[in-house]
């Protein structure tokens, strides 16, 4: 009986003694992280904290930093960043109403403009209107 007690001893010894291994998730920031914290509540910012990070050797982004202040000071974690169209900032597209123009108030006749004939084109021409959309190489150009 005095083996298994002397075991049980020792077990409980160990667990008492037991540590957890830091997460591994930022292990490269925990040994950092008082360094880290001093200089974002001094006003420093994200990129300026992973430029100085950078010249010690640790790469880490600067989303990477946001979500470790966060982790580590309770603060709420950012929202992920969603691509801004000018829709999503509040730009709404407006309808413009187009009024008829007004006719004129004289009792003149108004000049008839008539077409000049347009050269012959050349299919490279400048002035040519291109419709929306990538550009679709002519085969005839070829």
């Amino acid at each position: 009986m005095g083996e298994s007690a002397d075991i049980t001893q020792r077990f409980n010894n160990a667990v008492r003694a037991y540590t957890p291994p830091p997460p591994a998730r930022h292990a490269k920031l925990m040994r950092l992280k008082e360094g880290i914290i001093e200089l974002r509540q001094k006003g420093a910012s994200i990129r300026l904290i992973r430029e100085l990070l950078a010249t010690v050797g640790v790469a880490v982004g600067t989303y990477t930093i946001t979500r470790f202040l966060a982790e580590v000071t309770g603060e709420s974690e950012p929202r992920p960043r969603t691509k801004q169209t000018r829709f999503t900032r509040g730009f709404e597209r407006k309808s413009i109403p187009v009024r008829p123009m007004a006719e004129p108030a004289t009792n003149e006749p108004t000049p008839v403009v008539q077409k000049q004939p347009q050269a012959a084109a050349s299919p490279l021409a400048s002035d040519r209107t291109r419709s929306r959309g990538p550009r679709i190489a002519d085969p005839r150009n070829l």
